[in-house]
């Protein structure tokens, strides 16, 4: 290690410390490291971050090839979304329509709302679970520095993306639709034949 004294100016204290490069080699390790600074001192490394990953950058300009990654990176949660929604949604509502709606007599568009209310619900216990496996998949979950992502552009491309995603997804939801719809041509087919 490289034993250096830091003075006045340094979250306006004086102390010697040990410096050792820690060794980070995940997300808990980086964030034990950075557990075990005060706050201030976050903020130094933060701010020095953001300045090297800049850097690094080149010139910090937002490309469509930048904004068009970002968007697919925020929006592939909510392709997620979407399709447990409509999924949870038809298959609760079509289970409260055959149960509840004719025992208790309620309409089809109330044992709908019913579903909604369900597939609200799980979404709630769902989303936290989406996008952690997501992160997992992907490794990170964006390609702009801070700042390019504070800009007004890179937040109508992820606004955009996350919108065509949860669209996607609520198409692809509606499979259940495809099953419900061959039940009830039987049902009607045997019926008729009656």
């Amino acid at each position: 290690g490289i034993n250096a004294e830091y003075g006045e100016g340094l979250c306006g204290q004086t102390r010697s410390i040990s410096v050792l490069r820690p060794t980070i080699t995940d997300e808990t390790s980086a964030k034990n490291f950075v557990n075990g600074l005060s706050n201030c001192e976050r903020e130094y490394l933060a701010e020095a971050l953001s300045h090297v990953i800049d850097q690094k950058n080149g010139n910090n300009e937002l490309t469509r090839k930048l904004l068009a990654q970002e968007a697919v990176y925020a929006g592939i949660p909510f392709l997620g979304f979407g399709f447990l929604d409509n999924t949870i949604m038809l298959c609760a509502g079509e289970y409260i329509d055959l149960t509840l709606g004719s025992a208790l007599g309620i309409s089809t568009l109330a044992a709908a709302a019913m579903g909604n209310l369900v597939s609200d619900v799980a979404g709630i216990g769902t989303a936290g679970t989406v996008e952690q496996n997501v992160k997992r998949i992907l490794g990170r979950s964006t390609v702009l520095t801070p700042k390019q992502r504070d800009t007004s552009r890179a937040h109508r491309w992820v606004f955009t993306g996350r919108c065509l995603s949860i669209c996607l997804g609520c198409i692809l939801g509606m499979w259940p639709l495809l099953l419900l719809s061959n039940s009830n041509q039987d049902e009607e087919s045997s019926s008729d034949s009656s």
